[in-house]
């Protein structure tokens, strides 16, 4: 992975004859390739730079970059091969080069990257959270680079830019029988570095890019009861020329199934705090909490399909019998908080003669044995003729370390790093009370 982060640009060079390289103008050499990782906040880039080097060992190479590009965030991956005797900005002072430059020893050249094809116009959901910003004004970076010999020669550069944005949104589309629904998404990718990319392979990972670099190192792979950090998801080769490109997310989705189910989801993800240490406030999270139970659809997640997709907003839609789209309702896909849930819930409107409560009966801090331990009691009450199965989905907000003490006979399914789910049935006219206790360690 490159450690000094890159974005975009069109790599450009211009060779040089005798003993010092001449200031030729650059030659546009498109197509050449590269890498290109989206985060939440940065894109990080790997891009492929061809070099024509005639009698000379060494040329001048010049590189448009985007605005903002610094100097000092230039890396050169190839520095053991090639020799790298200038690297400036087009405009800054020239420093002194010596009369010889020494070269370093043969290597085989890259392979040619193949031409991409043109990228299809994708059909996809209004709603994508692109981010305009103003346009940008590239910069050129002047390389003298020495190369074993004569001939054509691939360097790999690196940068990082905020000036590639990114969002994702959903549709789910189900029929009258409301028993299966097909996933379908994209991704709008913003480029307003003021630059063309082209045949890049892109992939995205949903999460900022120093937070996904220290989870990384975190996550313990053999701990059954870790979270997995977010999974890099591939795109394929993208030409991201300026302004919006939409790449489809889901291009072979299968209907998956799909059935009603009420859910009882009283805090929600607000409260969430992140981080080893427990938040040990008493009142925190012990206020009033919602009394409303949810009319939702539960679809059954393939995980081999969605590994690594980003999160979004998504869009319930129904076809009807004349070829109309309806929408039942909307929701959020693959939030850090649900990454291993086996279902995704939409909801669709309030449940009728169904309502919950949430009850706090214990609160302990024990300084000592460095933790803390919570009580609760949900309670669900129906008023249907009907008996119903209500989801209850718990948020763990104080921290993300924390146990059930005690494992309410595998009801109980973790969702994400600080979400779980329990299921209950209430009988006709009747309700239920679900208990369960969580220790906070640190």
């Amino acid at each position: 992975m490159v450690t000094r982060t890159a974005l975009g640009f069109f790599a450009i060079a211009a060779v040089a004859c005798g003993p010092r390289p001449v200031a030729d103008g650059p030659a546009n050499r498109g197509g050449a390739g590269g890498e290109i990782t989206l985060y939440r906040d940065r894109a990080v880039v790997r891009q492929r730079v061809e070099i024509d080097v005639p009698v000379a060992a060494y040329a001048r190479v010049r590189v448009r970059v985007p605005a903002g590009i610094a100097i000092d965030d230039l890396y050169v991956l190839e520095r053991d091969r090639f020799t790298i005797a200038e690297l400036r900005m087009a405009g800054d002072p020239r420093p002194e080069l010596p009369d010889e430059l020494s070269a370093p020893e043969p290597t085989p050249e890259d392979a040619d990257e193949p031409t991409p094809e043109d990228a299809d116009e994708l059909a996809v959901p209004d709603e994508l959270e692109a981010v305009p910003e103003p346009p940008a004004e590239p910069r050129e970076v002047e390389l003298v680079i020495g190369a074993p010999r004569a001939g054509r020669f691939a360097i790999h550069l690196g940068y990082s830019t905020d000036r590639l944005r990114w969002g994702a949104a959903y549709t789910m589309t189900t029929t009258a029988t409301r028993d299966h629904a097909v996933l379908g998404g994209a991704i709008a990718v913003r480029n307003t570095t003021g630059i063309a990319l082209p045949a890049m392979e892109l992939r995205v990972v949903d999460a900022e890019l120093a937070a996904w670099t220290e989870d990384a190192a975190l996550v313990d792979p053999s701990d059954p009861a870790a979270t997995p950090n977010a999974t890099p998801r591939a795109l394929g080769r993208v030409v991201l020329g300026d302004g919006e490109t939409r790449i489809e997310l889901l291009p072979d989705a299968v209907p998956r199934e799909m059935r009603s189910v009420l859910v009882y989801d009283p805090i929600g993800t607000a409260l969430d705090r992140p981080g080893s240490a427990p938040v040990r406030e008493r009142s925190f999270g012990a206020g009033p909490a919602s009394s409303r139970v949810t009319e939702s659809f539960e679809i059954v997640r393939d995980r081999r399909a969605t590994a690594g997709l980003p999160a979004g907003p998504v869009r319930l839609l129904e076809r009807r019998g004349d070829g109309t789209l309806a929408v039942l309702g909307e929701a959020r896909l693959f939030d850090a908080s649900t990454r291993v849930a086996r279902v995704d819930t939409i909801p669709v409107g309030t449940a009728e003669g169904v309502t919950g409560r949430r009850e706090r009966r214990e609160y302990t801090d024990d300084e000592r044995g460095r933790r803390v331990v919570e009580e609760f009691v949900l309670t669900i009450e129906s008023t249907r003729p009907r008996p119903v199965e209500v989801v209850l989905r718990e948020h763990l907000y104080r921290g993300h370390q924390w146990a059930l003490a005690y494992p309410l006979d595998g009801r109980a399914v973790k969702e994400g790093p600080q979400q779980l789910s329990m299921r209950t049935i209430v009988p006709s006219g009747g309700r239920t009370k679900t208990l369960y206790v969580v220790v906070y360690t640190w």
